[in-house]
């Protein structure tokens, strides 16, 4: 066994470790094995004297210069300018600025002589044209522009050419004109100019309309308002009146708001006088139920049942009017037309509208394979994302549609679209 302070080795490939000793006499340097040694401690008698600080006036250690200059500090202590970045090569002057230069050089306005040439360039290229060409250009600009962009560009074209066109009175002139009798300073004159810069005069056709620009005015006082009866016949053009009566307004705009007249519901496609009906025109309510013509004219508006499509007097929608509503970007529109398609699909395969092969189940069923409906459903159903109401009650729907028993119509097939 090694004793305290002496090099060994140890075997890690036997089995028990055995430590051997090292002669120190016939052993490699120290450096290349291992010393181990005892750890001792001293006692010391002496206390360890506190660290010395130099004094200072203001009681805190003293700044330390920095060794670094900084390259501000250089720059400062030298007085050399701080270094710029190269200036780049000279940039070509703009466009705008030769022709300053060369106008303020020669006296030549480059501006004016460009619009010169450009002005002969119309000039000829218009000689050039038939009258049909000239027709057939001046009634695509009048068909493109804006009329109010259009009145703006003849107003400026005859402003230039008035000054442009402007004569210098001979003094001769003016003194007669002056001493003529029973006519006031500049009379005659101002009639003259009228008379050389007048312009051929227009029908009222060939007017153009009046700008659609509304300016704010002054509000006004309370007494100028008069109390709106929301019974009484002209209601929409006292509303305009009463709220905004300075603002220009086409009546025809609010013809949807007003009730239908009777010329309107005679031509009605729903009129319960009319001997027959088309398929097609037939009106359901949102349990699918088929709505008599009579009695679509005596449901309340307050069921919802009423719009301002075809037939606005008659309450219900066509199987046309769902379909279209059911490819509507707006959801609640897809969800109500899914709903009530559904509710007439279950009923018609059911047999509630007539036997299968009558009259009018063949009609309703080849109206709702022309307009898709079924095909738009299904759409909805497959969509991956989307609204979740909307693709539930498309699935609704479609199961209604097979529970009714009228799942082999309803969906046209290649063959037979081919054949109609």
């Amino acid at each position: 066994m090694a004793i305290p302070g002496q090099r060994f080795e140890l075997d890690l490939d036997a089995d028990d470790f055995a430590i051997r000793p090292i002669d120190e006499a016939t052993s490699q340097p120290p450096s290349a094995g291992f010393s181990i040694k005892e750890i001792q401690e001293h006692d010391s008698d002496a206390v360890p004297s506190a660290p010395s600080l130099k004094p200072s006036k203001a009681g805190f250690p003293e700044h330390k210069p920095r060794r670094n200059v900084s390259a501000f500090k250089q720059r400062h202590q030298t007085g050399k300018p701080p270094s710029r970045p190269s200036i780049p090569p000279t940039v070509e002057p703009s466009d705008q600025a030769i022709r300053h230069h060369v106008g303020k050089k020669y006296g030549l306005d480059m501006d004016q002589q460009q619009k010169a040439d450009i002005s002969e360039e119309n000039k000829r290229r218009i000689a050039e044209m038939s009258i049909e060409d000239i027709e057939e250009a001046r009634a695509e600009l009048t068909r493109n522009l804006n009329p109010a962009f259009l009145e703006r560009l003849l107003k400026r074209a005859n402003i230039e050419e008035d000054q442009a066109g402007q004569k210098v009175w001979p003094e001769a002139d003016m003194q007669e004109m002056d001493n003529s009798p029973g006519l006031e300073k500049g009379a005659v004159a101002g009639r003259a100019i009228d008379e050389d810069t007048a312009e051929p005069e227009k029908s009222a056709d060939d007017a153009p309309p009046p700008p659609s620009t509304h300016f704010p005015v002054p509000p006004r006082s309370a007494d100028d308002y008069i109390p709106l009866n929301s019974d009484g016949a002209s209601f929409l053009a006292d509303l305009k009146t009463h709220y905004f009566p300075d603002t220009p307004h086409d009546p025809s705009s609010l013809s949807w708001l007003q009730d239908p007249t009777e010329e309107e519901d005679q031509a009605s496609l729903y009129n319960p006088e009319n001997e027959s009906f088309l398929a097609s025109a037939l009106r359901f309510g949102f349990n699918g139920r088929l709505i008599p013509p009579k009695e679509s004219l005596e449901v309340d508006v307050k069921e919802g049942l009423h719009h301002h499509g075809d037939a606005p007097s008659s309450a219900g929608y066509t199987i046309p009017e769902l379909a279209m509503l059911a490819r509507s970007t707006l959801p609640n529109q897809r969800c109500m037309a899914y709903q009530t398609l559904g509710r007439i699909l279950y009923r018609l395969g059911r047999g509630d509208f007539g036997a299968r092969g009558s009259e009018l189940q063949e009609a309703l069923w080849s109206v709702i394979e022309k307009e898709r409906p079924v095909e738009a459903m299904m759409n909805e159903a497959n969509r991956q994302s989307g609204h979740a109401s909307a693709k539930a009650l498309a699935v609704e729907a479609l199961w209604l549609w097979r529970k009714g028993g009228g799942g082999d119509r309803g969906v046209l097939k290649p063959s037979q679209r081919l054949a109609k």
